[in-house]
C-alpha cells in the first residue's frame, strides 16, 4: 500500500447524548462517503456531564432540572434543535431521552475493537435522537450492537462491568491535554482540528487538505 492509499485517520470526541454531535457526525460521515478514499475514525469519549443521573429522564426535564431553565425555554430551545436536525435531513424528537451516557461509551469502544465503534455511535445516536425512549435499557444496546455483529454475551459483559472505563477516562484526559472543551471535536491526520459542526462542503476541504 503506497501512502496515497494509507487510509486517513480522523479522530472525533463526542458524547451520545450530545445533539449538536448527532448532526455533525452526519455532516461529517457525508463528506467522507464523498471523499471517495479510505477513511478510518476513531471515536474517543467525551461526557458532557458526566455526573447526570443513571435514571432515565426527558431533553425538557434535564435542561430544567440541571441547567435552571423555564420549561417553555426548554421545549423552544429543542423544537429549535428539531429544526436543525429536519433541514439535515434527520428525525429528531424533541423531548428525546437522558441519562449518564458511561456505559454507551463502553459499548462503543467494544464496538471500535471490532472495528464497528463510528457505526456503534451513529446508530445509538439514531434511535436515541428518533425517540426511542428505551435505547438506555442493556436490552437496546445489545439488539443495535448485535446488529453490527457484535456478539450479545461481550456486550452484556462491558454493561454489567468496567471494561473499557479507563479507555474513556484516557480519551477526557487527551481532550483536556488539547484544549477540547465542546463537542463534536474533530482531528484529521493528528493535525488539522475542527470545532463543532461544521457543513459537510467543511469536512469535505478539511479531508481534502489532510489528505494533500
Amino acid at each position: 500500500m503506497t501512502v496515497a492509499d494509507a487510509a486517513l485517520v480522523v479522530d472525533v470526541w463526542a458524547d451520545v447524548i450530545c445533539p449538536w454531535c448527532y448532526l455533525g457526525e452526519h455532516r461529517l460521515q457525508q463528506a467522507i462517503e464523498s471523499a471517495g478514499e479510505p477513511v478510518e475514525v476513531r471515536v474517543h469519549a467525551f461526557q458532557l456531564d458526566p455526573s447526570s443521573p443513571t435514571e432515565v429522564g426527558t431533553a425538557v426535564e434535564y435542561l430544567g432540572s440541571h441547567h435552571g431553565l423555564p420549561h417553555e425555554q426548554a421545549v423552544a430551545m429543542e423544537g429549535q434543535m428539531a429544526e436543525r436536525a429536519a433541514a439535515d435531513g434527520l428525525p429528531y424528537a424533541a423531548d428525546h431521552a437522558v441519562a449518564n451516557t458511561a456505559g454507551m461509551h463502553r459499548v462503543v469502544q467494544l464496538g471500535q475493537e471490532h472495528g464497528v465503534g463510528w457505526d456503534y455511535l451513529r446508530a445509538i445516536q439514531a434511535e436515541l435522537f428518533a425517540g426511542n425512549l428505551e435505547v438506555f435499557r442493556a436490552d437496546e444496546l445489545v439488539r443495535i450492537g448485535v446488529g453490527l455483529g457484535l456478539a450479545e454475551a461481550e456486550i452484556r459483559e462491558v454493561l454489567d462491568g468496567d471494561r473499557y472505563a479507563e479507555v474513556i477516562e484516557a480519551d477526557q484526559r487527551t481532550a483536556a491535554r488539547l484544549g477540547i472543551t465542546g463537542v463534536p471535536f474533530v482531528v484529521l491526520d493528528e493535525r488539522l482540528g475542527v470545532p463543532g459542526a461544521v457543513s459537510v462542503e467543511q469536512y469535505a476541504e478539511v479531508i481534502r487538505q489532510a489528505r494533500a
